[in-house]
């Protein structure tokens, strides 16, 4: 009689283990397969465990069956509620017939694991793109060597200056705000005006004039931005040469600029110039003034499949600890660092900084010198640039600057230049 019971417990056991087999690979999603896995299996499990108990009889087999037993039911769920947490938070499709009773209660990734990592669209294959028996050939990748030491890292960002230009007023501002409020950091905005577009002019009163005016509409701008964005910035209004007035001392990283990526402190106000045929534009001069990090920002809306961050090294030294400084102070969510250089052969610390951030890593050959990345460069959250493209000109013969990166480009560009020492 005990043997028919222990059969039978057993056999049913098998069978509840296999209806958790089926549901794990059939529901639709991890949260109810994962439900097949703990309750099914823990419940065909104990039973082939009580089965097994009452076929041996002996005190042993009974101690061993229950401890083990126990150990089921105290772990089995416990790993099951961490991984659905997990599951959910890194933003695993749901398949529900009502509402998602978790919404607003926990931190949920707006995209699944397998879209987030998605290799963009139009970008060449690099070397972290490899077959399965590829890389147990080419283990370890050359590409994931570190060089030896310990990445300097920049200093923590403490304070965010924008520049308040008219025609430009809300993409520096409403980034630059975001970013302050995300970072605790204190919100400076400059109002400024070049008094060498107003020295150049043929008449110097009406242009000063004009200016003041184009100043005066991006300062009724700004307070629009900055009361929708509910931040208060400490407001600099003054008139000189913006490179001196924007420069910075403190120790790189400590201070952000954000900028627009066109536009300039004589706020496109028009007017005669008899001393030079081209109109101000220094925007690209200003990160050679600025000791630290300057954004440059568009404002345009990218889609939420725009994870890829791009840093072109073009063997600047300092390039892995911007790129670790941009990720700790939270400019952009990416999942992907395309490291583009001109030096594949040469080991980087950019591969740690990706790996430190969760982010996959790979490599691709740069063609040239410039601040060129690969054509066909879709999912771009931001570009990185350890110098500023030449020419210094904002639009050079009718060309963008930032087409100068990539055709088409409407990212946030990150550029800092090489520090050789205190600023005069």
């Amino acid at each position: 009689m005990l043997l028919l019971l222990s059969v039978l417990l057993k056999l049913a056991g098998t069978g509840f283990l296999c209806i958790a087999a089926l549901g794990v690979m059939k529901l639709p999603d991890p949260f109810q397969r994962m439900h097949a896995a703990t309750k099914a299996g823990t419940l065909g499990a104990g039973l082939v465990l009580l089965g097994s108990i009452i076929a041996h009889g002996e005190m042993d087999a009974v101690v061993l069956g229950l401890f083990t037993l126990l150990f089921l039911l105290l772990t089995v769920p416990v790993a099951g509620h961490l991984l659905g947490r997990a599951a959910y938070v890194s933003g695993a499709r749901l398949a529900l017939a009502g509402g998602d009773a978790l919404d607003g209660v926990l931190h949920r990734a707006p995209q699944p694991l397998d879209e987030r990592t998605k290799w963009p669209a139009g970008w060449p294959a690099g070397n972290a793109v490899l077959e399965a028996d590829e890389r147990q050939s080419k283990a370890p990748f050359r590409h994931l060597v570190e060089p030896r030491g310990a990445l300097k890292p920049l200093a923590a960002l403490e304070a965010v200056r924008f520049a308040v230009i008219d025609g430009e007023v809300q993409p520096p501002a409403d980034r630059a705000c975001a970013i302050a409020k995300g970072n605790g950091a204190s919100l400076t905005a400059y109002v400024l005006i070049d008094t060498h577009a107003i020295a150049a002019s043929s008449d110097h009163a009406q242009m000063r004039r004009r200016i003041r005016d184009k100043a005066s509409a991006a300062l009724r701008a700004l307070k629009a931005c900055t009361s929708r964005a509910s931040s208060e910035p400490v407001l600099v209004y003054d008139e000189g040469d913006p490179e001196q007035l924007l420069l910075c001392a403190d120790e790189p990283g400590r201070t952000l600029l954000v900028l627009p990526c066109k536009g300039w402190f004589h706020h496109q106000a028009e007017g005669r110039r008899d001393l030079t045929t081209w109109d101000p534009d220094g925007l690209l001069r200003l990160p050679s003034s600025h000791r630290g990090p300057v954004l440059f920002t568009s404002g345009k809306t990218l889609p939420e499949s725009a994870r890829t961050l791009v840093v072109r090294d073009c063997g600047e030294d300092h390039l892995p600890a911007l790129t670790e400084w941009a990720l700790l102070s939270g400019l952009w969510d990416v999942t992907l660092l395309v490291h583009v250089t001109s030096r594949p052969d040469n080991p980087s610390h950019l591969a740690g900084v990706a790996r430190r951030f969760g982010c996959d890593y790979v490599q691709l050959a740069a063609e040239g010198d410039d601040s060129s990345i690969p054509a066909g460069a879709e999912g771009v959250r931001a570009v990185i640039l350890g110098h500023t493209p030449r020419p210094l000109r904002t639009s050079w013969y009718g060309t963008p600057w930032r087409e100068r990166i990539a055709p088409g480009l409407e990212s946030d560009v990150l550029i800092m230049e090489p520090q050789t020492g205190n600023p005069a």
